[in-house]
């Protein structure tokens, strides 16, 4: 009788077992794991962290965010808004969940899920799309060819460089909505490969570039260059 009732249970826990999910690290970087200890699996935590990014080029999307110094990584399966922009600050809801991940040994890790996500407060790329209402222009170099992806990836890097700048010419281009605009090359410096932005103004009569700005693509951080020093400079 011990014996037969041992089996029904192990039977009904099997049976409530969740599917499997598997998520493929198609990119470089890793989803990062949470640690089983952190919380029990599908309680709902609350928490609120700036946006930086949306990165679907995983089988299951991501939204990426920061709090503070440090970066998080959420999966986004279970949230429609695509509407947050870099900077903006979100109030989310989040559970743990199982994943496995694909090509490492299809090992079990607990990963963050986004339940829903709202935001509270404009970042700067809002209030710049607000302030200034008009769309950057860019000149694309012909030998690079960029898909399209990438290109408004690019597009929005741009964005979050001159909404952050604390450069006046920049600010007084956008507060009295001239045309702004950037070229698109890549170059090679010091053995490194990068996407260069070179910002400028347009008249009816000329182009006037008065920024160059590096981005390096393996981790999409922004560099100013310092022509005189002929150096670059990160750019937070």
């Amino acid at each position: 009788m011990k014996e037969a009732f041992a089996i029904l249970i192990l039977t009904l826990c099997f049976s409530c077992t969740p599917p499997e999910r598997k998520i493929q690290t198609k990119n470089k970087t890793k989803l990062k794991a949470v640690p089983k200890i952190v919380a029990k699996k599908d309680s709902i935590n609350k928490d609120t962290i700036e946006f930086v990014s949306y990165n679907d080029n995983f089988d299951y999307t991501q939204l990426n965010g920061k709090k503070g110094k440090e970066e998080i990584d959420y999966i986004n399966d279970q949230n429609n808004d695509r509407s947050f922009l870099r900077g903006d600050l979100i109030a989310i809801e989040w559970k743990n969940d199982t994943i496995y991940i694909a090509g490492d040994g299809e090992t079990l890790q607990m990963a963050q899920w986004i339940v829903s996500a709202k935001k509270l407060k404009d970042g700067n790329v809002s209030k710049f799309r607000k302030q200034y209402g008009k769309e950057l222009k860019y000149l694309l170099s012909k030998d690079d060819e960029l898909s399209d992806s990438y290109r408004d990836h690019l597009y929005k890097i741009a964005e979050y460089y001159i909404a952050n700048s604390y450069k006046e010419l920049i600010k007084l281009s956008v507060k009295n909505k001239e045309n702004l605009g950037y070229s698109v090359e890549k170059q090679n410096r010091e053995g490194k490969d990068y996407y260069v932005l070179g910002f400028f103004t347009e008249s009816e009569y000329k182009i006037n570039t008065f920024q160059w700005v590096y981005i390096d693509p393996d981790t999409d951080k922004i560099y100013e260059y310092d022509l005189a020093n002929d150096r670059l400079i990160y750019f937070p």
